[in-house]
Order: structure tokens, then C-alpha cells, then sequence
């Protein structure tokens, strides 16, 4: 039956054995998974739900894994807690830090049973560069490098690979970053540090997670590399003649682990050589499991490109009929006819050669073969997710949105913690007009890839359309943080950036569209709270809801949901009177405090602003569009006069690219230039005259409050500094551009205006000194 735990290890052990995921054990596995579910909790034992978790973990279904594995925690009383000491983690380490340490304790403590046999206490993986090695590095941390190892309780075999599975959940729940695998490690350390020896696969499932966490790590590189070595060759055991099975594979525990075959071991230890430029060895370990793409890779680098070809033309004699040895012969020479025959050997069962067709054809551009294969190939095998990332891309060439959109969605379902998936499909969204899904998803892509620049400004400028402000101002800071000079930066974006903080501050719009969605989230709570029912969400983690046609078909970011009534049902602390911060008052008092709460938030995120804009403009010295959208801003925040000084900046810009006079395009940015530079003058002298004597000093320059006179003295330095740089123009431009609509507005137009402007702002100051 399908309830069987040994049917679901069956239908897994085939699928590990298999080159790729396959559709039909995939079914297989959900009918033994769901019917495992169905079954009461009592007869589902903790190693049972272990197992279901593995399974779901191995097809990428990241949450439904978690539950699992807790479940299985629970079911076997096994305790955890994440903690902090005052220690040393080096046995040279002289200042002690804060440490982060696991603690786990077993409902039961665990007894080992007496060896039967000396042989078989000795058949333990061995562990490379331990501390009673004499490596520098710790196990576990402690108060002092000199102070005893912790008496610590040891743990029951399966509790172990209860905390083996919680290191895959962390994983899958975090990005990828130095903090999350040094958040593993200590669940790794607290099992090495165990008292008493655990069965050989944990063990060995133990030691393979270290070195994946290690591989990285300069310090601890080395030990990685002998430890993954070690693990490779401890495959070479010889079986005892008069046993059918190793003795390590008899453990009750075999199972409860996700530990790889032989062949993926193999290919993983082949890939760190590869990484590690140890090429010849990564070649002779891709030759014993017959990887064929890494193997043309590999001769490629070795400059060694027939070795493939004959290496796959030797083992073609002994088995002519073997589809993947034709596929690996037609990528060795390029050849297509070996491929179709590939396909024709399989009896067009096969989704190999159809995937290697379609690569062929990638590579040669032919973007209508490439959709037609790789649409075959998922057609045969839908689980694999690196042919629908393939269909994707090529339909992005083809434009064929929507079939892009359906290729990258499940890239995303099948592979969640693929950035560059989830970056496709926002730019797949975005040519289709759907900004919000678009920007989610870039969401999703940062999660998963928080270094790569484009990722952020592709984020920063979908948000600036959606008018997200915090969201907007965060990812631009945080381009700057990684980009420095790199990122181009788009004057529309960077113009509509400005436009949405200006709106911010003045309270046209939110910070972000969440504040939006609280709002009327309160809104329905409090109508629904006087109507006198209490509205409830449900959503299940086995079902995907319906897809909304703001995305593709198969993308559901957000599952639609239903109000639902309680029937009469009161919900906990209902009769608990909820604190007046938490309610929508409309007292004076209340109003007043909101008031002053958002005006000290405005004037915190002014300083942000004047600090960001500064950034920009330090890096970015040759930009005029930069200095008007900072001129913008400023001219807001700060008064024209401080505007001013950054369109001084920006026509300076304009001036210092080459032959501005005669380029028309150059020409009119220049004229641009002078009228926003004209328009900010004046709006200073307007804003004198028009809020009287006590006005002039609000008319605020960015270096702090000045005496009137002198404010009265910049507006007129700006005009007569504005007057002479239209006049100097005017001339430099006068014999190529003299015919041009700009011109003309310049000497027509904006130059009396600015005269007149002088002339007003003289007669004042006459007026203001005549009195003395």
C-alpha cells in the first residue's frame, strides 16, 4: 500500500539512482506522500514524517519540508535552543567573543548498545583535521581554549537526524550568506561534539554537511577538500562474501537521512576539484560517473576537445543502442544527427536528447528550435527545472511573453532560491505591464542574491513606478553601497524617485503601498468588528490557489482568499479592550500627536535624502541629470536659492561636454538648464516680496540662517550670475544655432525676463537702504 513507508523508500532510492527527476516516480512519491498524511498523527512514527520530509525537500517543496521535519521533532520529544556564551573558538584565541552555540537534549537519553564484534565499532567514517587532531579550530566553542570540552547529553541516533534535517530548513529559509552557514555549523558542531559515536550514515551525513559549509572558508578549505576525499573513498570498502549487504547499511537509520549516492558523491567531489582548478582530477572523476557536459567543459579548459569525442565512441562500440552515449557523442562534436538518433534510439521516450537538441541550438541562436525542443523535453519530464529556464529565455528572445512568463514561473516553483529566476520573470512581468507582480518578484530575487547591482537598480526602478518610497530609498543606498560608479543611473527613474519623496513629504502618499493596505485592512476589521463577527483568512500550504490575471498562468504570488464567519464561535480575549494607539481615534488630542509623530519621521527621512543626494552627486561629478533631480529636491526641502547652487553644478555639466554650442540635442539641455536656473532665481525674489519684510528670513540658503540684507544680496548675485550665463550663450551659440526654437526662446524670452527680474530685485534693495 501507498501508506507503506518501505513503498516511499523504494520509489525515492530509484529516483536518487536516476541521472534527473523523473515524472512518473514523482507521482509515485506523492500518492505514497499524501496518503502517509492522510493517516491519524498516532500511526505516523517520527522517522516516518522524517522521511516524508526529505522527499518533500527533494522536490523543492521548502515549507511543507519544515512542517515536517518539526513534526518529527515533536513526535520524538527532542528539545532545542539556540543560545549565546562568553567564549574562545580557536585554541590560540586570546579575546573572548560572543559565541553562538545549539543545545539539544533527547527525551530519552541514549544508551548505545555493546558492539557484537570488535569490526564493527571500527567501521566509523573518520574524521579529518578533528580538535584531537590536533586542528587549531575547536569543535564546539568554550569559556577558555584551555578549559574542558562540555559534558553534554548524547543524543538518540534519529533525534540527530531530526537536527540534520532542521540545517536543510535553515537553508532553505535563508539567502545565501556567510551568516547562514555559520548559523549550520553550530547544529553541526553540537553533533560532532556528541559524547557517544553515531551510526556510520549520520556520521557520514554530518561530516558531507561540514565540508559543504567549510568548502568556502579559507581557514578550513583544506579540511573540506580531505573530508569529501575521505567520503569518496570510503565507498571502495570490500563487502564481507558471506554477507548480501555492507554492515553500515544494515543501520535502522539508513534512511532518515538524505545522504547522496555514489555517483552524485562523486560528481560533487568532481565539481570542488573543478572550482579548486584541479581540472585533470575533476576529468578523471566525471569520466567514472559519465557527466558528459563537464566532461567536454573540463577538456575544453585541458584543450582537449577530442577526448571526449573518443572516450564516447569507445563505450558507443560495447553498447550501441545506449540513447546517452549518443547524446554525449553528438555535445562532444556538435553534430545534430547523433542527437536525432539518440532520440530515435529512445523511442521518443527520452527527454535527454531532445534537452541537448535544444542547447545546440541556443548556442547557434535558433530561438524557434531552441522553444520547440526544450517544449518537448517538459513535456516528457516537467520536474526538471533547468530545461524550463532555457524555454524561458529563448521565448524572452522570441518575445512570446506570455510562454516566457509560464517558463519562468516554474523555474521559481521547482528551484525558489533561484535569483536569476526570479529576475527574469519580473523583466517578463514588466514588459507585460504588470509592475506589481513584477516588483514582487524582484523582491524574491534579492532574497536570494543580494550582491548583483542590476538586480537592485531593476528593483529600484519598478518601485519608483509603484511609488513605494521606503522600498525605493533603501535600494538605491544600497546600489550605491555595491555599485559605486558602476550603476547608470536613469534620470526618468531617478526624476520619478524625487517626485514620490516630494509626495511623501507632503503627505500625498504613503511611505509604502503595505501602509495603504493597513489602512483599509482597519477599516474592514472595525466594520466588521461592528457588525459584530470576526472575519478570518484561510489558506492551506498543499493547495495553490487561482491565478490572478495580473500574472501568467502557473504564478501565484498571492493566493486569493475568502471571508468566512465563525458561527458564533468567540475568539480568544475578544472581551479585552485594545489600547487607544491601536484604535482610529479622531480626538484632537490623538490628531495632534500624529501630527507631530509624522513631522519628526518627515524630518528624519529630509537628512536621509540630503545624505543620499550628496553620495550621488560626490560619485557622480559630470551628471547634469543628477544635479536637476537633486536641484528638484533641494528647491523642496531646502529653498530655490539652495536649488540654485546645484543648477549652477548642472550647467557647468552641460558646458564641459563637447561642442555643446553646435550639438542640438546638448544645446537644448543647456537651454534647459538656464530656464530652470532663471525660474529658481526668481521664485527666491517672488518669495521675498510676496510674504513680506518677516519673510525674507525664511528664505533659508543651505549654509543656515543669514541676516535679511544678505539674502536680499544672494537673490541678486543669482540673477546677475544668471543674466551673464544666458548672455555668454546667447553669443557662443549665435552662429550654430541662431535658426533653432531654443535660441530664439533664449533671446527672446528668457533673457528679458531675467533682466527684468535684476532690475526689480536692484530697485528693492534701493528701497530697503534708502530709509538709513
Amino acid at each position: 500500500p501507498y501508506t507503506s513507508i518501505w513503498r516511499l523508500r523504494v520509489h525515492m532510492r530509484h529516483q536518487l539512482v536516476l541521472q534527473h527527476r523523473a515524472h512518473s516516480v514523482f507521482l509515485h512519491l506523492a500518492s505514497c506522500v499524501d496518503e502517509a498524511l492522510a493517516l491519524p498523527s498516532e500511526a505516523l512514527s517520527a522517522e516516518h514524517l522524517l522521511e516524508v520530509g526529505h522527499v518533500q525537500n527533494y522536490y523543492h517543496r521548502r515549507e511543507l519540508a519544515a512542517d515536517m521535519f518539526w513534526r518529527a521533532a515533536r513526535k520524538s520529544g527532542l528539545l532545542v535552543s539556540e543560545d549565546t556564551m562568553i567564549g574562545v573558538r580557536t585554541r590560540w584565541q586570546q579575546q573572548r567573543l560572543v559565541q553562538m552555540v545549539v543545545n539539544a537534549n533527547s527525551a530519552v537519553p541514549y544508551e548505545p548498545p555493546p558492539p557484537l564484534t570488535e569490526a564493527v565499532d571500527v567501521d566509523v567514517p573518520l574524521v579529518v583535521m578533528s580538535e584531537k587532531g590536533g586542528h587549531d579550530l575547536l569543535d564546539r566553542p568554550r569559556e577558555a581554549a584551555d578549559a574542558p570540552a562540555p559534558q553534554l547529553q548524547p543524543l538518540q541516533p534519529l533525534d540527530r537526524a531530526i537536527i540534520l534535517a532542521l540545517c536543510i530548513d535553515i537553508r532553505n529559509t535563508n539567502p545565501y550568506h556567510g551568516l547562514t552557514q555559520h548559523h549550520m555549523q553550530t547544529y553541526v558542531e553540537r553533533l560532532l561534539s556528541d559524547p557517544v559515536a553515531a551510526p556510520f550514515i549520520i556520521q557520514s551525513q554530518t561530516l558531507l554537511l561540514r565540508s559543504r559549509l567549510e568548502r568556502n572558508r579559507n581557514r578550513v578549505q583544506e579540511r573540506a577538500f580531505m573530508q569529501m576525499t575521505e567520503l569518496v573513498d570510503q565507498y571502495s570498502a570490500v563487502r564481507d562474501p558471506s554477507r548480501t549487504t555492507l554492515s553500515r547499511a544494515d543501520s535502522a537509520y539508513f534512511y532518515s537521512v538524505a545522504y547522496p549516492s555514489i555517483w552524485e558523491l562523486q560528481s560533487e567531489y568532481a565539481d570542488f576539484c573543478f572550482e579548486e582548478n584541479l581540472i585533470k582530477t575533476a576529468l578523471d572523476a566525471y569520466e567514472r560517473v559519465q557527466e558528459w557536459e563537464k566532461i567536454i567543459k573540463c577538456c575544453k579548459v585541458l584543450d582537449k576537445r577530442k577526448r571526449a569525442e573518443s572516450l564516447a565512441r569507445e563505450l558507443i562500440e560495447t553498447d550501441p543502442c545506449n540513447p546517452l552515449l549518443w547524446v554525449a557523442l553528438g555535445e562532444a562534436t556538435r553534430d545534430a544527427t547523433h542527437l536525432m538518433k539518440a532520440w530515435d534510439l529512445s523511442g521518443h521516450r527520452s527527454a535527454c536528447p531532445m534537452r541537448a537538441l535544444a542547447r545546440l541550438a541556443l548556442e547557434r541562436e535558433e530561438y524557434e528550435r531552441v522553444v520547440e525542443y526544450f517544449d518537448e523535453a517538459v513535456r516528457l519530464n516537467p520536474v526538471f527545472g533547468g530545461d524550463w529556464f532555457a524555454l524561458g529565455y529563448a521565448a524572452m528572445h522570441l518575445k512570446r511573453w506570455e510562454r516566457s512568463g509560464e517558463a519562468f514561473t516554474r523555474v521559481c516553483q521547482i528551484q525558489p532560491n533561484d535569483a536569476y529566476g526570479w529576475n527574469n520573470l519580473a523583466s517578463v512581468l514588466l514588459q507585460t505591464g504588470r509592475l506589481r507582480p513584477a516588483f514582487n518578484a524582484m523582491s524574491q530575487a534579492l532574497r536570494n542574491n543580494r550582491r548583483d547591482w542590476r538586480m537592485w537598480q531593476n528593483y529600484f526602478a519598478i518601485g519608483c513606478e509603484l511609488k513605494e518610497v521606503t522600498e525605493t530609498t533603501n535600494a538605491l543606498n544600497v546600489l550605491l553601497d555595491i555599485a559605486q560608479r558602476n550603476v547608470k543611473l536613469d534620470r526618468g527613474s531617478l526624476n520619478r524617485f524625487v517626485d514620490n519623496s516630494i509626495a511623501y513629504m507632503e503627505g500625498r502618499i504613503p511611505a509604502s503601498s503595505r501602509d495603504d493596505q493597513q489602512k483599509v485592512d482597519a477599516e474592514e476589521d472595525k466594520r466588521n468588528n461592528n457588525n459584530g463577527h470576526l472575519s478570518v483568512m484561510h489558506s492551506s500550504m498543499t493547495s495553490v490557489g487561482e491565478a490572478s490575471e495580473n500574472v501568467p498562468s502557473g504564478c501565484n504570488p498571492i493566493a486569493n482568499t475568502e471571508e468566512l464567519e465563525m458561527g458564533g464561535i468567540v475568539p480568544l480575549c475578544s472581551d479585552i479592550e485594545l489600547p487607544e494607539t491601536f484604535s482610529s481615534s479622531t480626538s484632537p488630542e490623538a490628531t495632534a500627536e500624529a501630527e507631530r509623530a509624522r513631522a519628526k519621521i518627515v524630518e528624519r527621512y529630509k537628512e536621509r535624502m540630503r545624505h543620499t543626494f550628496q553620495r550621488i552627486t560626490e560619485l557622480f561629478v559630470m551628471d547634469p541629470d543628477i544635479y536637476a533631480c537633486a536641484a528638484k529636491l533641494l528647491s523642496y526641502m531646502d529653498g530655490p536659492l539652495a536649488a540654485y547652487e546645484m543648477r549652477r553644478k548642472e550647467l557647468r555639466c552641460c558646458q564641459q561636454k563637447d561642442q555643446w554650442e553646435r550639438d542640438a540635442d546638448r544645446f537644448a539641455r543647456t537651454c534647459e538648464c538656464l530656464d530652470n536656473m532663471a525660474m529658481d532665481a526668481l521664485a527666491a525674489l517672488a518669495k521675498g516680496e510676496g510674504e513680506g519684510k518677516s519673510s525674507q528670513e525664511q528664505v533659508q540658503p543651505d549654509v543656515g540662517q543669514e541676516e535679511p540684507l544678505s539674502l536680499r544680496e544672494r537673490v541678486i548675485t543669482a540673477l546677475g550670475d544668471t543674466l551673464e550665463n544666458v548672455t555668454s550663450v546667447i553669443v557662443a551659440a549665435e552662429e550654430y544655432m541662431e535658426a533653432s526654437e531654443e535660441y530664439k526662446k533664449l533671446r527672446g524670452e528668457l533673457l528679458p525676463r531675467v533682466r527684468s527680474g535684476l532690475e526689480e530685485a536692484k530697485q528693492r534693495m534701493c528701497g530697503h537702504q534708502s530709509p538709513h
